[in-house]
This record gives C-alpha cells, structure tokens and sequence, in this order.
C-alpha cells in the first residue's frame, strides 16, 4: 500500500512537472513572439519616417533647380536688353514662373512624391537592411532571431532554424544580402552558392590534442634529421 501511495504521489507531481514545463515555454514562445513584432513595428516606424524627410528634401531641391533655370534666362534676357525693356522681361518672366511654378506644384506633387521614393527606395532598404536585416528575415524563413549569426564574408548570415527549439527539425540556411535591383554575385560569393547547391558541405569534430600531436612529430622528425646531418659531419 506505501508503494501503491507513493507511485501516485510522484506520478501526480510529475505530471504537475510536466504541465509547469509546457507552461514555460509557451510563455517564452509568446515572449518571442512580442518582441518580433514589436522589432517589426519600430522597422516600419523607421521606414515611413525616412521615406516622409526624404520627399520633402527632393521637393525642396526639384524647386530650387527649377527656381535656378528660370533666374539663368532671366539674367541672359536681361544683359542683351535696355532697361525698360529688362523691367518689362523681369516682370513678365517672374510672374510666368511663379504661375508655371504654381500650376507645377498643383499638377506633379503627387507624381514628385511617387518619384522620390522610387528613387530612394533602394538606398532606404540598404540601410533598413543593414540595421533590421535578421528582424526581417526572421518572419521570411521562421527563423528565431537568436538563431542567427552574423559572418560578413563570404556570406553576411547564417541561419540555423531550430536551434533553440528542441522540437523543430534542424535546418541551415546561408544568406547574403544585396540591396540593388538585379543582385551580383562576386567571384567568392558565387563559389560558396555552388559549393552548397552540390552538397559539397560537411560538418567535422576536430581533436585539438591530435593535431597538436600531428605538429609535434613533424618536428621532431626535423629535429632528428638536423642531428643525423650535423653527426656526419
């Protein structure tokens, strides 16, 4: 009967055990995944802030060309006329321009809008890149940020999806990040990509105290032959 008793006391606690355990690790689930979309949120935040000072800038620099070109031909008008006509010119010209310049803006602004991010646009996802490249990545391949590892050269990332999850088949992924429209590959990087898409990849355990081992005998065997030769002479 005590045995009867205590098997069911320690099954009852394990199973308590186990339910605690469960528990945890939803919680660190949850936990991750807040911080991945809070990571996410902050990237964007980011993004629409750059994308919004930039368009202003490339407005402000589109009006200033423009407002450069029409003084240029003013002051050409102007040297070549007598100075009433350089008044008439003057006036005529500032208040074509200021008209152009108005209907300008009201037609284009949009367009110039349009134009500004299409032409940033890569610049901003270089450096949103560089920045948050595992945070978007992350989502892409269902990778836990802390399974990532950053290299630089021959790839910028490895990922290893899964280790930290027990439970989810391993997997390696190797990453390089381009930022243009039509992505090169160097020389190097293309060599790398061939040798995985061949499965020309291996993992090994390395003893240290072997190769240690391996050093220390080609050196004596040196040792050896500098003594042989020195004895017969």
């Amino acid at each position: 009967a005590f045995l009867i008793l205590l098997f069911s006391v320690v099954f009852y606690y394990s199973r308590k055990v186990e339910k605690l355990n469960r528990r945890i690790l939803e919680i660190e689930a949850e936990n991750e995944r807040v911080i991945n979309e809070k990571a996410l949120q902050i990237a964007q935040s980011l993004f629409s802030q750059w994308v919004q000072k930039n368009t202003e800038q490339l407005k402000v620099q589109i009006e200033n060309e423009l407002r450069q070109e029409y003084e240029a031909k003013l002051k050409e008008w102007v040297q070549k006329s007598s100075e009433q006509l350089k008044v008439q010119i003057e006036n005529a010209l500032r208040q074509e321009y200021e008209a152009k310049l108005k209907e300008w803006k009201i037609n284009v602004e949009t367009q110039i809008r349009k134009d500004a991010i299409s032409k940033s646009i890569n610049t901003l996802l270089g450096k949103v890149g560089e920045e948050f490249a595992p945070v978007l990545l992350s989502n892409k391949y269902g990778v836990s940020l802390k399974d990532f590892r950053h290299l630089g050269s021959p790839v910028d990332f490895i990922a290893f999806k899964g280790l930290s999850d027990e439970n989810e088949e391993g997997e390696i992924i190797f990453i390089e990040i381009k930022t243009g429209k039509n992505p090169y590959l160097t020389g190097r990087e293309k060599k790398v990509r061939e040798a995985i898409m061949k499965g020309n990849v291996r993992y090994e355990v390395v003893s240290l105290s072997d190769l240690l081992g391996e050093i220390k005998e080609k050196i004596s065997g040196e040792i050896e032959k500098m003594d042989f030769r020195k004895n017969n002479e």
